[in-house]
């Protein structure tokens, strides 16, 4: 396995958008996250603030490990003919780490703490990743939580990562609720060990449009992407 492609989306506990169709269910987002990610094909999804349930993908299963954050349930889904080559953990409230000791790579699903305050915070779930993974690289993605000035005490740890193409918060855009400060962030993000890089990376930023109704499935954005491992090529 020279490449993992993967998508990350936080749900926002799949509440509704105050701009969703009156009487919008929950199975109807269910419906539609399930067209995403089949139409985006990857090997790994990583979802965050799941409320309890696990949106259905008939070419993808749950791997046995989950925990719950500050805000919902982690869960990583893996293409099921991947499924026995992925050891996987749950690492404190804030991580899913998956092992393809074929690859030689992790793949970490956080939701790490949020708010301006909790960088301390994330900068210690990041470094004890790094500390305990269990292959030669690795690949921290999901709800950082972190802010862009953040970003070199996270690569003082032993992993970096570039911004992606475009915000994957963005309020002024996705008007979620209908209220509140509107600010563009890069919440949901990467990073990774040297050994690899990410490549064909995509923010999924537009609406929905359900009968002439456009609207959002979540305050965040779904990040999409591919990573290669260079010691494979």
């Amino acid at each position: 396995m020279k490449s993992i492609s993967f998508l990350s989306w936080n749900l926002n506990l799949l509440e509704n958008s105050h701009a969703a169709p009156v009487g919008w269910r929950m199975d109807q987002a269910e419906s539609l996250i399930r067209e995403r990610v089949l139409a985006v094909d990857p090997d790994f999804v990583c979802f965050q603030e799941l409320p309890g349930l696990v949106p259905y993908v008939e070419t993808h299963d749950l791997i046995p490990a989950n925990t719950v954050s500050h805000s919902g349930n982690l869960a990583t889904l893996v293409r099921r003919e991947l499924l026995d080559q992925v050891e996987s953990r749950a690492v404190g409230r804030n991580v899913v780490l998956s092992a393809i000791e074929s690859a030689g790579i992790s793949i970490a699903n956080v939701h790490l703490p949020p708010g301006g305050h909790g960088q301390a915070e994330r900068l210690a779930v990041i470094e004890r990743i790094v500390s305990i993974c269990p292959t030669p690289d690795l690949l921290v993605l999901g709800d950082t939580n972190t802010r862009i000035g953040e970003t070199s005490a996270i690569e003082e740890l032993g992993v970096r990562g570039d911004l992606p193409p475009a915000p994957t918060w963005d309020s002024r855009r996705n008007r979620f609720r209908d209220e509140g400060k509107r600010f563009t962030a890069y919440f949901t993000r990467y990073f990774h060990s040297n050994g690899v890089r990410v490549k064909d990376v995509k923010v999924f930023n537009q609406s929905w449009n359900v009968d002439g109704t456009r609207f959002f499935l979540s305050d965040h954005f779904a990040l999409a992407g591919r990573v290669e491992c260079l010691s494979l090529l």
